[in-house]
């Protein structure tokens, strides 16, 4: 089929801004390249003129709405010339700019100008266009490597640089960069607090669209009008088991900001790989916390724990609680129909591989039912009589577990600071008698320096580790107290509910069975929230209470064969 004459195709008139060019001022406006364009189309008798615009889209993008609707039309044979301001609208990759104007217009007629730069294909090649190309790809580059320079900087000013904040935050009104709790931060509480209590992510998720709470990108689709589909519109309470498990690991409920995880492989491939951890910002108490590092943790654990759709349909409330203290995995809960016992617990790697891989651990539930219970209200019940003394009780035995270290890191610690105080100085003056003074040469001022510099980069890495140290047993006071309030809750329980157990308990140790005296005696470790494993003065543990059932027991309970009484 015969191309179309010039004068019947469209003059393509086509405009491009990106965010970076907006600080080049008026001058890269839309509405001035319009202008320029109108005023030129006018003056050259150009027809049939039709704008395509293309507001906000970087020039190392060619995949921009407008630019693919033109192009579209080019390649239907419609467009006979496109006019742009300068090179630059086109693009700013060279090689790509370079194939559009040397190779896909020439071969579908089409006559293109760019005004600034003399460009014109019906006068002949440009040979200078080529090297304007270059520049324009040297300015993108130099362009992200500026935003991505800010980027940093804001982050480590603990800023927030994000689109869309996560949910239960939105961006404080007087400050973009500073993130404040909205309306359904009570709802990501909530969410925490069920976890906590052994919810799984998959029903917290069936609550929530039960209760009609918009998904995190509905609420966005709802708020900003981004993110808009029919399945956002027809489904917006949907929520996912995924999205729940991406809210109860983000570490920005805690009050902390991690940035910089991802970034893009170049300015032209905008593809996002992460980055290593090392290189991540984190700058703590940018904003008011929802959760407590405590929950927060804890949670950590609970979510990781594989969990089956049908839980609510099993015996065992204990999910993810019991752990092998042979080699240290998960003990796997086997329920059971008929028989005294209502089931038992035992290792999950001796179940899989047999005894060469860990023995069994076998424990019945009754047993860590009872075991449980009687130390639960011991320790509500002296939480109860005397809750300071009970607290004073925590904290010595949790002093001792720190084996007086203490004393020694607040000693070392403040000589690092010393240390540091004295290297400033010694810099300065350094620096002096090599430029003002030439008492010394250029190559001792950079041994001297490069060594000093050395030296006070460890004695910060060391500083900050036994800040860490220390601000972890200042805690544990805080954390004594959090935990006697909590089980002083529980001084008249008669039976161990889910939720109570999985508030309560980070995990139960089970070990093997020892032959202790003639009697079989198997050690069980429980470890509580905020307080852990304590042991008493004497370094016996006072929460490792010690099943003791003689043989016709254990063959009652089925743990020993007949044939060994």
């Amino acid at each position: 089929m015969a191309k179309k004459r010039q004068q019947d195709r469209i003059t393509a008139l086509y405009c491009r801004l990106s965010r970076d060019d907006e600080f080049s001022g008026d001058s890269a406006s839309i509405q001035t390249q319009k202008t320029m364009l109108t005023q030129y189309t006018k003056e050259r008798g150009f027809v049939n003129c039709e704008f395509f615009v293309d507001d906000g889209y970087s020039g190392t993008n060619y995949d921009r709405p407008d630019f693919q609707r033109m192009m579209s039309l080019v390649q239907e044979g419609k467009v006979g010339a496109i006019i742009v301001k300068d090179l630059s609208r086109l693009g700013r990759d060279y090689l790509k700019t370079g194939y559009y104007t040397e190779v896909i217009f020439p071969e579908y007629d089409v006559r293109f100008i760019a005004i600034n730069d003399d460009v014109d294909t019906e006068k002949g090649s440009n040979e200078f266009a080529p090297f304007k190309n270059i520049i324009n790809e040297w300015y993108a580059k130099d362009c992200s490597k500026k935003v991505r320079s800010a980027f940093r900087t804001k982050a480590q000013n603990g800023e927030y640089t994000g689109g869309y904040p996560a949910f239960g935050y939105q961006k404080d009104p007087e400050d973009r960069h500073h993130l404040i709790p909205n309306e359904f931060a009570p709802v990501v509480k909530r969410m925490f607090q069920m976890a906590l209590e052994g919810v799984s992510c998959y029903h917290i998720a069936k609550i929530l669209e039960a209760e009609q709470i918009p998904t995190p990108r509905a609420y966005i689709c709802d708020k900003h009008g981004k993110y808009v589909s029919n399945t956002m519109v027809e489904h917006p309470y949907a929520w996912a088991k995924g999205t729940v498990y991406r809210i109860l690991s983000n570490p920005i409920y805690l009050g902390k900001l991690v940035s910089c995880r991802y970034q893009t492989r170049s300015f032209k491939d905008k593809r996002l790989m992460e980055r290593p951890e090392e290189d991540w910002i984190t700058v703590e108490n940018t904003h008011e916390a929802l959760v407590d590092e405590a929950t927060f943790q804890t949670v950590q654990e609970r979510i990781q724990i594989k969990q089956r759709p049908t839980w609510k349909n099993s015996d065992n409330k204990y999910r993810g609680l019991l752990v092998c203290g042979g080699c240290n995995t998960r003990m796997v809960f086997s329920s059971r129909t008929g028989r005294k016992s209502k089931g038992h617990f035992c290792c999950n790697k001796h179940r899989r591989y047999g005894g060469k891989e860990c023995s069994a651990h076998y424990i019945t539930l009754e047993q860590v039912e009872e075991i449980l219970l009687e130390d639960i209200r011991r320790h509500a019940m002296l939480a109860a009589e005397d809750r300071d003394m009970y607290v004073q009780h925590l904290t010595h035995l949790s002093e001792q577990e720190w084996n007086g270290e203490q004393a020694s890191w607040q000693k070392e610690a403040e000589k690092c600071r010393q240390r540091l105080s004295e290297i400033d100085p010694l810099t300065r003056r350094l620096y002096e008698d090599n430029v003002l003074h030439h008492k010394i040469t250029d190559e001792q001022y950079a041994t001297f320096s490069a060594a000093y510099e050395a030296e006070a980069a460890t004695l910060k890495s060391r500083y900050n580790e036994l800040q860490n140290l220390l601000s972890c047993y200042t805690a544990q006071a805080s954390d004594a107290k959090k935990f006697a309030a909590l089980v002083g809750q529980y001084i008249d329980i008669t039976e161990l509910a889910e939720s109570l157990l999985h508030t309560l308990i980070d995990k139960i140790v089970v070990h093997e069975k020892e032959v202790i005296d003639g009697e079989i005696v198997m050690r069980v470790d429980i470890y509580y929230r905020f307080i852990g494993k304590v042991g008493d003065a004497d370094g016996e543990d006072i929460l490792a209470p010690k099943i003791r059932r003689n043989n016709k027991m254990l063959i009652e309970a089925g743990i020993l064969p007949a044939k060994e009484a």
